[in-house]
């Protein structure tokens, strides 16, 4: 059990369950063995931002946190540029209907070199808000022409707080706040 798993207890009374989603697969890392799994499912919880540090860099990571309803603690980590993440909050955005009780499930597929994701509510797929993003601009900084998705980035933040709102609408439950995180959403 990590650090992050007594936090977690302390705080909700539950374990946390660290997922990624790589190569069209969810997958759980525990004491050095992988899991692979089609899919992941759950209560939506908070979709918020974290600074985690890596071979002493500090990068910021977007989390989605999901409760199975029984005693399991989902949390999927996602690099904050990632199109998974996107794709993800496209689909969520869309769901109006969305509550504290509505069940989630997030099924990752390989195509080609890409993974994909099939995002379902209460059993529903789920549709993309829109199908066009604020485009990626180029930038150019000390002569180096780079490309800035910040415009875009914004957009996906100002998904994630509706999102939030709306997965929060009937919570009576005792889910860790995430307030406590710095650039929560």
């Amino acid at each position: 059990m990590g650090l992050g798993n007594n936090i977690d207890r302390q705080q909700t009374g539950r374990p946390r369950k660290w997922l990624s989603i790589n190569h069209g697969k969810v997958e759980l890392s525990e004491d050095g063995e992988k899991q692979l799994f089609s899919y992941v499912q759950g209560y939506l919880r908070s979709i918020y931002t974290a600074p985690r540090t890596y071979n002493g860099e500090q990068v910021t990571k977007w989390f989605i946190d999901l409760e199975d309803g029984e005693e399991e603690l989902y949390t999927i980590s996602f690099p904050y540029n990632s199109g998974t993440f996107k794709s993800i909050v496209l689909a969520l955005a869309s769901a109006t209907e969305l509550t504290s009780g509505t069940q989630v499930k997030i099924e990752p597929y390989q195509k080609g070199n890409f993974t994909n994701v099939v995002v379902r509510a209460d059993g529903c797929k789920l549709d993309w808000v829109v199908r066009e993003l604020p485009p990626v601009e180029s930038v150019t900084i000390n002569g180096r022409t780079i490309k800035d998705e910040g415009k875009r980035m914004e957009y996906i933040t100002s998904l994630t707080k509706s999102i939030n709102a709306r997965a929060k609408r009937g919570e009576n439950s005792n889910i860790r706040n995430n307030d406590n995180i710095v650039n929560t959403i």
